[in-house]
């Protein structure tokens, strides 16, 4: 969560905070501001890493399962990893040391994903964040720029490329 955090969120956050200094904002409401912008940022990327293995490439504009190839252990990796068994993290080592999917192919991985809920607990993950960033945008005043902060909040986790 924390690489989440410097990795997205810190980014949506400071621009949000950017954006309301020249604005003229208050500092409270700057504020208020990058925390919707980081609650964003942080449901962002955490489905984007539910994309990486559950997306096509076509979709993505890169393989599936990039991150695993490249050693990042996401967050749906590392609650599948919770209840894995030993081979079954064996295999999640084997991917991450080889850098390939040539010893243990991407569908085992993603089997191992779908067998522990690991995708939708990653998916309810990334709601409680939506739901924060959406309670912070709806406390600011009903105008065309918070009805669309609103729309964002809703994509965030409806996308699916």
């Amino acid at each position: 969560m924390e690489l989440v955090d410097r990795k997205t969120a810190s980014l949506f956050s400071a621009c949000a905070c950017l954006g309301g200094v020249s604005g003229e904002i208050d500092e409270a409401t700057e504020s208020k501001l990058g925390d919707f912008a980081w609650n964003l940022g942080m449901a962002f990327q955490l489905v984007d890493d539910i994309l990486d293995f559950t997306s096509s490439e076509k979709i993505l504009g890169k393989p599936s399962g990039n991150d695993l190839r490249e050693g990042k252990v996401t967050l749906p990796i590392i609650y599948a990893l919770q209840d894995a068994t030993a081979e079954e993290r064996r295999a999640v080592e084997t991917v991450v040391s080889d850098g390939n999917y040539e010893q243990v192919p991407f569908m085992r991985i993603a089997k191992i994903l779908e067998k522990y809920g690991a995708i939708a607990k990653a998916y309810e993950r990334s709601y409680t964040f939506t739901e924060k960033a959406r309670s912070i945008i709806l406390s600011f005043p009903e105008s065309p720029a918070q009805r669309s902060l609103c729309a964002i909040v809703d994509l965030v986790t409806a996308r699916n490329s």
